[in-house]
């Protein structure tokens, strides 16, 4: 019996299928879908450039682009143009980590890990959903039968809290068991590399994946969190010498070891974070829900709200060359933020469309990913 929240199901296939897309198709899944998904290449397709387009990054002199139906693409002119290139599955891919110009890796849904090592021309799989289901559910046995152990040796003393673990392993476990029953549903939603071995991947229901060798194996690491409610991780960032994540329910995470432990921050808002971004000088912006964002100039120690004058929930953000900031997200939003965290505009597209992704171009310019591609945009200006 799965102990996750049925509301909790709704509201994240909302977030994943309607909130991005506007397509609720894309948080339709079944375990024979998605085993075909997982199986078949992306189809090339000159309509790709103008599809759910999920994130963009810089990798050396070119952009990357991922999204639906297992789309990558590339641009070797600042996004004027774009090239698909093959990828191995045809799941929407979700977030893109690359540790140099040649070797990254790409997540998804269904907990699809990509790799590539020639810049992202080409690419395998490393992961799915169901290897990830099956790491998972072996740390919680393996948990279990440790605490189930110790208990045999325990004092008086120890028992009581001993026997408080075992039932909330054992809730861990039968979750576990439920999700490798119900397949590859849970999507990768975050991916974070600190050279070319070790990284860490974040998903949904608390999904997060350890190596030390490239991808080439992975641990289950959620013993290395405090997430007992299995919350959303949204995504996963660097900052400085600092990992941060985002994720439901107004957590947010903080890790000063390269992600070996996890401190919980104490969060302004009780509504879910989608996403941190940063600079080496402690400040930082989280954003999420319904248009909340919140900026810290202590690595999170403490937090202002951002008065953003918007409802609309925000996806993305990036910090540009000039130290101001640009969050994105629902209903074509756009936000440009100073550096002391007041909104100097607010921009919003004719087509009411969500953004997914942000960055700043070489001419310093935006381009922003989502329904129909990727688009330009002035940073002043809507599109």
């Amino acid at each position: 019996m799965k102990h996750i929240n049925n509301q909790r199901t709704l509201s994240f296939k909302i977030f994943t299928g309607i909130t991005f897309s506007l397509l609720s198709t894309l948080s339709i899944s079944t375990a024979a879908v998605a085993g075909d998904a997982l199986e078949e290449s992306a189809s090339l397709s000159p309509l790709a450039t103008h599809s759910l387009l999920m994130d963009v990054d810089r990798v050396g002199n070119h952009l990357i682009a991922l999204g639906e139906r297992g789309h990558i693409l590339l641009s070797e002119d600042e996004g004027n143009s774009w090239q698909q290139v093959p990828s191995p599955v045809r799941v929407t891919l979700t977030a893109a980590d690359f540790v140099d110009d040649k070797t990254g890796w790409v997540t998804g849904h269904d907990g699809v890990i990509l790799k590539t090592q020639d810049g992202g021309y080409t690419w395998t799989k490393q992961m799915d959903g169901y290897q990830a289901n099956k790491l998972m559910q072996d740390l919680a046995q393996q948990r279990l039968a440790q605490s189930e152990q110790a208990l045999e040796n325990a004092t008086a003393e120890q028992q009581s809290e001993l026997e408080d673990e075992i039932g909330e392993l054992t809730i861990q476990l039968e979750d576990a068991e439920a999700f490798s029953d119900e397949g590859p549903s849970r999507p990768f939603l975050g991916v974070w590399f600190k050279n070319a071995d070790e990284g860490i991947v974040v998903g949904a229901f608390g999904l997060i994946l350890h190596t030390i060798d490239g991808g080439n194996s992975w641990k289950a690491w959620y013993d290395h969190i405090d997430n007992a409610s299995s919350f959303h991780l949204n995504d996963i960032t660097q900052i400085g010498d600092q990992l941060f994540i985002a994720a439901e329910a107004g957590t947010l995470y903080r890790s000063d070891d390269w992600g070996m432990t996890w401190e919980m921050l104490d969060s302004p808002y009780e509504g879910s974070f989608f996403g941190i971004i940063g600079d080496d000088k402690g400040r930082i912006i989280a954003y999420g829900l319904r248009g909340h964002a919140f900026q810290s100039l202590n690595s999170g120690d403490t937090w202002q709200k951002i008065d953003t004058g918007i409802d609309s929930s925000l996806f993305s953000g990036t910090l540009l060359s000039d130290g101001s900031a640009v969050l994105v997200g629902a209903a074509g939003i756009s936000l440009h933020i100073d550096s002391n965290g007041r909104v100097i505009n607010t921009n919003q597209s004719p087509s009411r469309l969500p953004f997914s992704h942000v960055i700043e171009s070489k001419n310093k310019s935006l381009l922003i990913a989502g329904p129909g591609g990727i688009h330009t945009a002035a940073v002043t200006e809507g599109k």
